[in-house]
């Protein structure tokens, strides 16, 4: 590893099963994965009783990625803000882990989150026993780029105000999160459409920055374990733990040919891995709609590890 900037890293620690789970969080996520009094987790329901990380199943750390806003060093903080890639976010948490001296049975990571844990996985493979990672792959593709592009050019948009820019930016952002036959089943005039993206437009302006928004569609743009170090087979090669996947039927966002590109890196490299899919139409944020499916998989994933 790289020498990494002096940082801090804000964490939560819920549960205190005998199960050890790290969890990262996709790109606007934070600490508040599950649910506590006044505030509503992103991943909430996979923590209720007779859940699969319910509090007695499983204690589960869930830390704020380097260049977010929620506790951890941001580019609202540190100014220069050095370029930033999931591997220096993933270099950061492994700092972190190492000065706690923490081992884990599962690390899991959705999208952004997902693509850190391959990093983290890379650099601490004695850590981990397995790693789950849903709706990303192994290298960012074009795709990506291009819908991430158009966001950063509205964020970048000098006539905005910092409001403006995130909730214009979410609208765009919103819809390759969702499908045409998602969107379809729910709005049936323009007027409800436009309501419900400035809806969230609105929402992730009262809680994101400006700075921190463009920091992650850095990182995830800049994601790539195979860079320097061989390729992606090569890469694989140094995790070697299990690897189980899972993606989003209809995803709009990570394209179906970079998972089996993942898939196919992985087997080359001799890891054990499966690849499963949410049966949905409502495409990369299934895995915060689609709870029995994630729960299912979950389960699956708890039943398999080493």
């Amino acid at each position: 590893m790289g020498k990494t900037p002096d940082t801090h890293t804000a964490y939560r620690v819920t549960g205190h099963g005998p199960i050890k789970i790290l969890l990262i969080h996709a790109l606007t996520g934070g600490t508040d994965a599950a649910d506590r009094d006044g505030v509503k987790g992103w991943w909430g329901p996979v923590f209720k009783p007779g859940a699969p990380i319910a509090e007695g199943q499983a204690t589960v750390w869930t830390p704020n990625l380097f260049g977010s806003c929620y506790g951890s060093t941001g580019p609202d903080q540190l100014d220069p803000f050095p370029p930033i890639s999931t591997r220096l976010q993933a270099e950061i948490l492994a700092d972190w882990i190492n000065s706690l001296g923490l081992n884990f049975d599962l690390l899991i990571g959705p999208s952004l989150g997902g693509m850190v844990g391959l990093e983290l996985a890379y650099l601490l493979p004695d850590r981990f026993r397995a790693i789950g990672i849903i709706g990303c792959a192994a290298k960012s593709d074009a795709w990506l780029w291009g819908t991430n592009e158009i966001q950063r050019a509205i964020l970048h948009s000098p006539e905005l105000s910092d409001a403006e820019a995130i909730a214009l930016a979410r609208r765009a952002a919103m819809l390759t999160f969702r499908t045409p036959t998602s969107l379809g089943e729910r709005f049936e005039t323009p007027g409800k459409m436009r309501e419900w993206l400035a809806y969230h437009g609105r929402a992730l302006a009262a809680r994101f920055t400006r700075k921190s928004y463009l920091a992650m569609l850095d990182a995830m743009d800049a994601h790539d374990i195979g860079r320097d170090r061989g390729g992606l087979v090569q890469a694989m090669a140094v995790i070697n733990m299990p690897l189980f996947v899972l993606g989003m039927e209809d995803d709009r966002m990570i394209s179906t040919g970079s998972l089996h590109e993942t898939l196919d890196s992985a087997k080359e490299a001799g890891l054990p891995c499966q690849l499963d899919w949410i049966k949905t139409v409502h495409g990369h944020d299934s895995f915060l709609i689609e709870w029995p499916q994630v729960m299912d998989w979950l389960n699956k994933l708890l039943r398999e590890v080493p």
